[in-house]
């Protein structure tokens, strides 16, 4: 016999035209459930929710807060923090749902629920696919310098917006309440019974490609060029690091870029006494060496935000296609496989995202997080945060044209590449 499945019940669909068939619960799950469980679902998703609130709406003020810190990049991270804040306020819904074992929100949560989540999650994709397609162009690109301008980064930011918006009209359309036999209700996902047309054949392939897959592939392969690009500068750099002691050997310094360097998740600590207490030989000038530093410090955002993206949205992107899948079988057959807790997992880690985001360019970033220690010490010196945020912003190849020469014009081009645009946010 069929062991019961807590995650699918029968019910009569009497709009779609289905008739009696089994769905999917999604948010709800059937059956006793142990209390510990219940309260570490809810606890987590608490803890979820207060920190991404907070965090992005610290990084919304920002950006709002301070005139030096809206830029281009700037412009799609507070996308982002939009995004995520959307996203985020449908947290204490779906830990409700977790509560009680039938859906009790209504007809109109079951709609907005699912639809602002489709929402806010694509365009968070398509916002991080934005920023790196602007620091492919910035890095990669010549002549290394973003064409957008911060008008036309919020234009592209709200074109994102209207665009996922209207793509994603059927989600509220084909999501409802569905009674079942036993008297309740579940939010669920039902398509139009057609015989011509696979509805939901044309709703799942389409946004799997263009609102998922398209992206991320977009993603890996500018930050993929990105990456080879400062990798190959690597060498231009190395070949003048070379610093020469007192008895005429040569070593290598330690601004030698390094596959260590680029990848780990925090900075590794320079120190400059060798510097004053040996003479240089073709070495690069303190202010390019910074400028070096700060590199290595572009690439690292860029590697971490590009592993999180993979990470944190596969999941979800994986089981919406097999719940349809598992959601195909006919009506006699109750092999299900699917399980409500494997969609709340994988709806947990994209939730997480949330979180990620804000630290990923938050965090690790100089200029906000002095605007982050400015708000909570609650200064209100303007010339005092400007100054701390210039201090932070990173030079530009025309800056640095005073702070010495580069050995060659071919040298000077490379190393210009990968220099960071005043549109980064890093």
């Amino acid at each position: 016999m069929t062991p019961w499945n807590s995650s699918y019940v029968f019910g009569h669909d009497n709009v779609s035209g289905w008739g009696g068939r089994y769905f999917f619960t999604y948010f709800n799950q059937l059956g006793d459930r142990s209390t510990s469980l219940v309260a570490f679902e809810v606890a987590v998703f608490a803890i979820i929710f207060l920190v991404s609130i907070v965090t992005n709406i610290a990084i919304a003020t920002c950006v709002f807060r301070y005139p030096d810190m809206k830029t281009v990049t700037n412009n799609f991270v507070l996308n982002l923090a939009a995004a995520d804040l959307l996203f985020a306020f449908s947290i204490p819904a779906v830990a409700y749902s977790r509560v009680t074992p039938f859906w009790v929100l209504g007809d109109v949560a079951c709609k907005l629920i699912p639809y602002t989540q489709f929402v806010s999650g694509i365009v968070l994709l398509w916002t991080l696919t934005l920023i790196s397609m602007d620091r492919y162009r910035c890095i990669v690109v010549p002549p290394y310098r973003s064409k957008i301008t911060t008008k036309q980064a919020s234009l592209y930011s709200g074109l994102t917006w209207v665009l996922t918006s209207a793509i994603f009209i059927p989600v509220p359309l084909w999501f409802r309440q569905q009674e079942t036999e036993d008297g309740g209700f579940i939010c669920t996902m039902i398509f139009p019974k057609s015989e011509a047309i696979n509805y939901a054949l044309c709703f799942i392939i389409p946004v799997l490609m263009i609102a998922c897959l398209m992206p991320m592939i977009v993603l890996v392969y500018n930050y993929h060029r990105i990456f080879k690009k400062i990798l190959s500068t690597k060498n231009t750099w190395a070949t003048s690091c070379v610093m020469v002691s007192s008895d005429k050997k040569e070593i290598r310094r330690q601004s030698e870029v390094s596959m260590s360097d680029i990848f780990a998740p925090w900075p590794r600590k320079f120190s400059n006494s060798q510097m004053s207490t040996t003479g240089r030989h073709g070495s690069l000038s303190h202010h390019e060496e910074l400028r070096l530093h700060k590199h290595i410090r572009v690439v690292r955002v860029l590697f971490l935000n590009v592993i999180v993206v993979l990470i944190m949205w596969l999941p979800i992107t994986l089981v919406m296609l097999l719940i349809f899948l598992d959601g195909r079988r006919p009506t006699e057959d109750r092999n299900f496989f699917l399980r409500s807790y494997h969609f709340i997992a994988s709806l947990v880690i994209a939730f997480l995202n949330t979180v990620v985001n804000p630290l990923l360019y938050g965090v690790l970033s100089d200029n906000f997080r002095s605007c982050l220690m400015k708000l909570c010490c609650n200064s209100d010196d303007h010339q005092e945060n400007t100054k701390i945020i210039r201090e932070n912003a990173t030079f530009t190849p025309s800056s640095c044209r005073n702070f010495g020469s580069y050995k060659t014009a071919i040298k000077q081009s490379s190393i210009n590449s990968v220099s960071e645009n005043p549109n980064d946010v890093v």
